[in-house]
This record gives structure tokens, sequence and C-alpha cells, in this order.
């Protein structure tokens, strides 16, 4: 077979072989241990290309495997001896021919010092090597050559035991993904047993490996261990395979799953709520793994099995887990459990209805109960309430006609709720580190997000914008900017499900909305990094087609126009800088179109214009840089030119270019180079069409001898820029016709003006670019 390098150079392909044939020769001596990584990135990316020619010539012709084998001798630096060990992973792991298993095979037949390497340090002395040696291991035993040889070798079961009980997380890590790779290998036939299977029945069986994960996921001393064994559980059900799930079920582990759910560590929740995510994502009877299978009836067809499997499952995670943690009234750890396990269920809803039609039904209790709970902490932590915000006050109903809408809707369960969350927490685990009403919040409102891009006609026919703008309207929940945060992101999402076929449903909540924003931006605390959530939330407004275009046309847009230009002079520089960058922002390439069109029709090009005099260098270099972004748009352009701001902003630069501050300069420069570059006007860079602001002394001390390095490297882009403008003025065949025209037309000709004019690129010369770009090239500083 003929195997021909397209994809690599010849150059290229040479200077890879000649780094991995010197690869067991580098140096003891190299003291940063980031050269090693950087030599297994380079060769490892060739590697992964799977070139099939790429890897009979790295094999073949340059004999890959007997230099991997050199870098292992005893003596040898243990990091290059990494490097060769995690590179043969990914040749075994690239396989051109894995059908074939060709380099396993060749590692078995011709090099078992590489395989007894492998085998005696996955328990060495190094972290990096026992690491390495797992990293190989783990990509080999999908080869049932290597599961055998493995058996053959008797010591896989102690070295998995070893590893699982490693003291890096990077080798435990491994070491789970080389059980996954068995796991993911065995045979789907019952009546075929492989080496795969055998291996995983050895390890069942002489390590007893259920129990050695339990005891790990179990292990109230460390929290490290039980986030360890969650992990490999994560990892297992992440390959979405029936592999996995039957794994899980004959294994047992995630049938403790509430218990590791209300785990003190906030570490070990978080990843045992990323398990139970999976597994209602990707099993197709989740109970089973959960450790609460309902038996089917037998004469259930498979598709209504499947069906009625993930109702069952719905069904017993609201109205047993759901509830019962939630009746737990004196523990906010378990309300946050709650929300969470809610917040879980929303997307493996949403792949249900689409696939099966099951549990469609739920939809309302999961949303209505996630608004009962954010109600409930917002006013158990009410404190001071702006008077200029909305506030929602309507008690939620759960929807359902289950248990947990039941017993959350009688009377006074909300208030009993309410009163213990405001409790202060007792002695002991509280007390050490309870779960904050905040971060309860938090987890509800980003369901909500979840809901509302899933489910928006759901959302649309509840009180989700109340609600939001409710918790705005708490001072003291809106303290903690991440609460402040995810409700101004949660806000847009929420509004968007308000539109319908081209129509906002509701007009006068976008003014109540709109009313809201303006007050919290008119608020006098908010500082900088509140302005900048508010921007971006009304960005996303624009965004929208049927929002932004109220927000550009109505009076509400100009009511937004008046309250940031009286923040455009506040104390504040850094609120200055904030709102002139939200504006700029506006005329991106690919930005809101409405954003766009209210910037253009509230004058806010004009009032950028004012701050380019700001007695901030930081709000001066934003206004020049909000300029550059709107030049580049072609309607900024026209709005520029419709108020004569393009010459006026060219009358500003002369002054700006030797601002103080190096930033400024630097913004000046990426002006002058758009305004060369991108527009072509490079005339009105000049004073009376002839004298440049900038003339060639002051352009050689701004490309040589400015104090900032990149100043002086955009002062060198000017003046590319300033060639190209003029050849490219050159190339047009009437440019000297019509400089020759007007010159006679002119009223004020002198005898020296008949003569013809002077090519374009008289201004590149006159600026003397030539010289300085030379002498330039030749300063060993720059």
């Amino acid at each position: 077979m003929t195997h021909v390098l397209s994809a690599t150079s010849e150059k290229t392909l040479d200077e890879l072989r000649r780094v991995v044939v010197n690869l067991p020769t580098m140096p003891k001596n190299i003291v940063d241990d980031t050269r090693h990584e950087k030599v297994l990135s380079y060769v490892s990316a060739f590697i992964a290309q799977a070139d099939p020619a790429l890897m009979h010539t790295m094999l073949r012709e340059w004999a890959i495997l007997d230099i991997l084998q050199a870098c292992l001798v005893q003596g040898q630096d243990h990091r290059v001896s990494c490097v060769a060990m995690r590179l043969l992973g990914f040749l075994l792991q690239y396989d051109a021919e894995p059908e074939k298993a060709s380099i396993w095979t060749l590692l078995q037949t011709q090099y078992p010092t590489i395989l007894t390497f492998m085998i005696k340090n996955a328990a060495g002395e190094e972290a990096l090597t026992r690491y390495s040696c797992w990293f190989a291991l783990e990509r080999a035993v999908r080869y049932d050559g290597a599961a055998q040889w493995l058996l053959a070798s008797g010591k896989v079961a102690s070295m998995v035991s070893g590893a699982l009980k490693d003291e890096s997380s990077y080798v435990l890590e491994a070491a789970c993904q080389f059980l996954v790779a068995i796991i993911e290998n065995r045979s789907i036939d019952p009546l075929h047993h492989t080496a795969h299977d055998t291996l995983m029945d050895t390890l069942l069986e002489s390590i007893s490996l259920y129990k050695l994960i339990h005891t790990m996921m179990t292990d109230q001393d460390s929290e490290r261990n039980r986030v360890a064994g969650l992990e490999f559980l994560w990892m297992v059900c992440s390959a979405k395979s029936d592999r996995g799930t039957a794994f899980m079920q004959h294994s047992q582990l995630f049938f403790t799953y509430m218990d590791v759910l209300m785990d003190d560590s906030r570490l070990v929740r978080s990843r045992a709520l990323d398990v139970l995510s999976l597994v209602l994502e990707s099993t197709a009877n989740p109970l089973s793994v959960l450790g609460k299978d309902i038996a089917p009836s037998d004469t259930m067809d498979a598709d209504v099995t499947d069906d009625q499997s993930q109702v069952d499952c719905f069904n017993h995670l609201i109205d047993s887990n759901v509830l019962s943690l939630i009746a737990l009234t004196d523990s906010l750890k378990a309300l946050h459990v709650a929300t969470t396990i809610l917040d879980a269920m929303v997307k493996p809803l949403y792949q249900s209805s689409e696939m099966h039609g099951a549990g469609t039904q739920f939809k309302d209790t999961i949303l209505s109960t996630i608004l009962w709970i954010i109600q409930a902490l917002q006013e158990s932590s009410a404190g001071d309430h702006d008077p200029n915000v909305f506030r929602h006050t309507e008690k939620i109903v759960v929807r359902g006609n289950g248990k947990l809408a039941e017993q959350l809707n009688q009377a006074g369960f909300q208030e009993l709720v309410k009163t213990q969350s405001r409790a202060k927490p007792t002695r002991g685990a509280a007390s050490r580190g309870g779960t904050p009403p905040k971060s309860i919040v938090l987890s509800a409102l980003k369901a909500l997000q979840n809901l509302s891009m899933l489910f928006p006609q759901v959302v649309a026919k509840s009180t989700a914008i109340g609600v939001v703008l409710s918790i705005l309207s708490d001072t003291n929940l809106c303290s903690d900017q991440r609460v402040f945060k995810a409700c101004l992101t949660t806000l847009p999402a929420v509004l968007k499900t308000k539109v319908h076929n081209g129509l906002l449903l509701d007009e006068e909540l976008f003014a109540g909305t709109m009313k809201t924003v303006l007050g919290l931006i008119n608020r006098p605390a908010s500082g900088s990094t509140s302005l900048r959530l508010i921007l971006t939330a009304i960005h996303e407004f624009f965004t929208d087609k049927i929002l932004g275009g109220i927000l550009a046309r109505e009076k509400v847009g100009q009511d937004l126009a008046n309250a940031l230009g009286m923040k455009l002079y506040d104390m504040e520089w850094d609120v200055r800088d904030n709102v002139v960058e939200f504006i700029g922002n506006l005329f991106v390439m690919g930005g809101p179109n409405h954003g766009v069109e209210w910037a253009l029709r509230n004058d806010q090009l004009e009032a950028i214009f004012q701050k380019l005099s700001d007695e901030e260098a930081y709000v001066r270099a934003a206004s020049i840089h909000a300029f550059e972004i709107i030049m580049r748009d072609p309607r900024g352009w026209n709005g520029m030119r419709e108020k004569n701001l393009e010459e006026r902003l060219s009358a500003q630069l002369p002054s700006l270019i030797r601002d103080s501050e190096a930033f400024v300069r630097r913004a000046v420069l990426e002006a002058m180079i758009c305004l060369v570059s991108e527009r072509e006007s490079g005339v009105i860079l000049m004073v009376n069409g002839t004298d440049l602001f900038v003339d060639a002394k002051f352009m050689s001390r701004l490309t040589l001898d400015d104090s900032d390095w990149d100043v002086r490297i955009r002062a060198c882009e000017f003046i590319a820029a300033v060639w190209d403008h003029c050849l490219a003025l050159d190339e047009r065949a009437d440019y000297r016709v019509r400089a020759a025209k007007r010159l006679k037309e002119s009223d004020n000709v002198h005898e020296e003006d008949t003569a013809p004019p002077r090519p374009s690129t008289w201004w590149f010369y006159d600026i003397k670019g030539d010289e300085i770009l030379v002498e330039a090239s030749r300063d060993s500083r720059h």
C-alpha cells in the first residue's frame, strides 16, 4: 500500500522528525519543565491528525517505537520517559489501522521493554511517571490483545487498587478512565465473553471494585475521596452508553444518590448533581440506576415502557425527593438541593418531550415550584425596597396534581419556609458553612433561564417576569453582585418568551420592565460594576427584533438615552467609561440593528464626541475607540458624516495624539489607521488639504522614540496604511485627471499650480515614511 503525505509540507515534516529523533537526548539540566510539555504538545498535535501516511512514516521510516524505547532506559530523565509514554498513548489512540491493532501488535511482539516499563512504573515514585503510564494503559486496554496481556501479567488488580488510592488526582483520574475503557469495550452479547469481560470480572472478584468505589464515595474523612468516587461515576455516565448504564445498575453505586446530594461538602453535592443530570439525560430507565425501579407491566411494548419509565422517574423526583427536601423547612441546604434537582430535570424533560412526549405535564410544576422558592426566599430576605422599581406581591401557586403541589399550596406552608430561612443557622454544619438564601436564588434563576430557553411558551404564561423584577427590587438580595448579575441575565431571556409570531404579547409589561431597569440606572448607589451588568442586559434587549424595535422608536428609548446621558457626567470615571463602551459596542459589525438605530436617533454619537475632552484619560481613550468601532460600521460612518463628525473628530486628533497617556495615543493611531484603511479618508487628517497635522519630525519621534512600544508599533502600522492608501489612489485611473481639473477650476491658480499634480504617494514621502520604517527596522531596541 502506498502512503502519500499530503497535508504536511516537507519542511514541517523534517522539523517534526528532528524533534522526535532527538527526544532521547534532551539534556537533563533543563530547568523549565514546560519545555518537555511543549515537545509533547507539538508532536501529539501531528499524531492527532490521524493521517495514515504520517503514521506510516513515523512507524516505518523513523522507527518511532525504537525512539520511545530509547527514552525508557535506566538513568534517563523521568520527564523524557513521561513524554515517551504519553506519545505512545497518542499513537495507540490514533492508530491508522485500529481494527488490525497494528501498533499494539508491534509493541507486543517487538517491544516487550516498553510494556514492562508500563507495568512497573504505573506504581512508580514520581506522580508524573505514574500518570503517564496510566495514560498509555487507558489507550492500550481498548485492544483485546492488551486486555489479554494485562490478565496474563497478574498485576492488574493490585495496580488498579493502588491507583484508586493514589495521592495524585491526575493518577486517580487516569485510572478511572482506564476502568471506563474496560467497561466500554465489554461485550453486549451475554453469551459472548471477551477478554474485557474477564478483566472486569477479575477486578470485581479480587479487589471488590464495587465496594472499593462505594468506600471512596462514603469516606467521611476525605472530601477528596468522595469527589473522586463521584468523578468515576460521572465518567461512566458521560459515555452515554448501554454498557455504562448496565454497570451503574449492577454496581448499585448511585442508589444512595440522596445521601451524596445532601453531603456537607459543596464540591461533593455539585459532582453528585452532575452525575444525576447525566443519568436523567442518557438513561432510558433512570430509576433503575437510582435504585427506585418500578417494574413495567408485561403487556407494555418497548416505546410505552420508555415513556412510562420517564414519567415514573419525574414523578418520583418531584413527589418524593423534592417534596421531602422542601418539607425539611429548617434546612436551607435541603431547599438548595431541591432547587438543583428541579434544574437538573429541565433538560431531560425537554428531551423526553421531544422524543417520546413523556413528562410534558411536569413543565408547569417545575416552573411554578422554582418561582415559589424564589418568592419565599426573596420575601424572607427582604430589606429596603426601591420605590421606583416594580415589586411582585401576588402569591405563587404551584401547579400540578401531585403531592408536591398539594403540600406547597397548603395555607401557611410558604410562610413557614420564610420564617425558617430567616432564622440564623444553628451550631454545627450550618454555622460552619450553611447554605445562604442567595445561593438558592442563584440556582433557581439558573433553572429559570433554562426553562425560558427550552419551554418559552410555558414561561410566557407565568409570572416569571414579575418574580425576577421583584428580586431586583430587593436591595438585600441584590447586594450580592452574583444575584444581581443572574437577575439581569435572566431578565432578557424571560422577557423574550413574551414575543410570539413577531408580536410582543404584553407591551405594558415591557414598559414596566424598562421602568425598573431605568430606576436601577438612576439609583445613586449604582456603581460601575452594577451599571455594566445593567447595560449588558439592555444590549440583549436590542438583539431581539421586537424588543429592540420598541427601544429604538418609542419614548422608553428616549428615557434610556436621558438616563445614560446623566451617567456620562457621573463623578466616577469608570461609570462614564462603561457608558461610552456600551454605545460603541452597539456598532460592532454583526451587532443589533436596533441598537444602532437607537444610538443614531438619540444623538449618542454627539454624546461620545463630548467625552473626547474628558478629564480622565481612560474615558478619552474609550471615546476614541468607540469612534473607531463606529467608523467601521457603514451605518455609523454615514451617521458621522451627516453630523460632520468625521471632520470634527480629525480636528481633535492633533491634541489627542500628543496626550500624556500612552493608551490614548494608541487609541488615536488606531482611529487614524481606520480612517485611512477602512474609509480611505486620509484627506481629513490634513489641514487645508495639504499640511499634515503630524509632520515628518513628529512621526519620527512617535515611531522611534515614544516611551510605549505599542504606540511605536501602531505608528509603523499607520505609515504602512498610508502607503497602501496612496497606492490605492494611484490605481484609480481618474485620480490624476480629477486632481488637475480641480486645479484649473480653482479661482486662485498660481503659476506653480499649473504643473501636473504630484503622484498620490507624496503623502507617504512627505512624512518620510520610507526613512522612518528603515530606521525602525535597524533599531535593536524595537
